[in-house]
């Protein structure tokens, strides 16, 4: 080799191995980044004897007629075991009744002075417990049947910014159709993106009806960010800049509802009025936090 040959490999072999130390270094350099351990702020696993009620330290009965919701749903809201208790099996059941209209006891009015056709239960967290950012799931036995309307969802709490639905928000987390019980809706209802235009994700369970099992429905929530999850799977997202220019308005405290409606809008007002008998059955939910955020607001 040629000693000019020869100077020119030494030069390129130096610069080749400075480059690699230099990689090296700032491997080794490079900060460490911990992802923050999560902790469980609260749960519910209904795991009493069989016909207890909800924990009144958690839930109270939202009891009245389904016009009273805006949906013209058919059915009345009660606080009765026959309604919402535990089954001694680890769940927590709603179940819709078909009221017996020769049963005086059974007459509740509904919208246009009619009678109700089912009664059923709604619980809410409204001014027990709120919930601002986290992860919120819950493992759940849907119901089918036209116009069986099951839903695990949020409302926003009124504030000086906003007062009432839907300009405090709607955070939707699992929400079936009776009429098609191989697909689950998780939506957001906000002011200008409400009602029939709200933002809607649609999860497809393929041939197998959601109601023959359970599954686990989950909302990831931070600042300005919503995520939902069917079976850890992420089936939509939404942030505040993809909105955007409609108003964001979840970075602030929920509380927690879970009920199952009769009739109503959302399965295009078909009811059919020979189910005698539904039940939407909850094993579990839970509230974490997400990447070490999430607050638990107890009143």
């Amino acid at each position: 080799m040629k000693k000019s040959t020869r100077i020119r490999f030494i030069a390129a072999s130096i610069a080749i191995l400075s480059l690699s130390l230099g990689s090296v270094s700032a491997q080794a350099t490079a900060p460490t980044v911990t992802k923050p351990k999560e902790k469980l702020l609260w749960a519910q696993w209904f795991s009493e004897k069989s016909r207890t009620p909800v924990n009144s330290k958690f839930w109270s009965y939202d009891i009245g007629d389904g016009y009273g919701w805006g949906n013209n749903e058919k059915q009345y809201y009660t606080n009765k075991r026959d309604n919402i208790s535990t089954n001694g099996k680890g769940h927590l059941v709603i179940t819709a009744r078909k009221l017996d209209e020769n049963n005086p006891a059974d007459q509740y009015r509904c919208f246009l002075y009619l009678d109700c056709l089912y009664s059923s239960a709604k619980i809410v967290t409204r001014g027990k417990l709120g919930f601002k950012y986290g992860s919120i799931s819950a493992r759940i036995q849907t119901t089918e049947g036209v116009g069986m309307w099951p839903a695990f969802w949020m409302l926003g709490v009124p504030r000086p910014t906003c007062d009432g639905w839907p300009s405090c928000g709607e955070i939707d987390i699992v929400e079936t159709r009776g009429s098609d019980p191989f697909t689950s809706v998780a939506s957001l209802h906000g002011p200008g993106y409400s009602g029939g235009s709200a933002l809607s994700t649609y999860y497809s369970a393929g041939n197998t009806p959601l109601s023959d099992g359970f599954h686990t429905y989950r909302v990831d929530w931070l600042q300005n960010s919503i995520k939902f999850y069917v079976d850890g799977r992420l089936i939509g997202s939404h942030r505040k800049s993809t909105i955007a220019p409609k108003d964001w308005v979840y970075n602030a405290e929920f509380y927690l509802i879970l009920n199952l409606a009769t009739g109503g809008d959302f399965d295009g007002g078909e009811l059919d009025e020979s189910i005698e008998k539904a039940e939407l059955k909850v094993d579990w939910i839970k509230y974490e936090t997400l990447n070490g955020v999430g607050q638990l607001i107890k009143k």
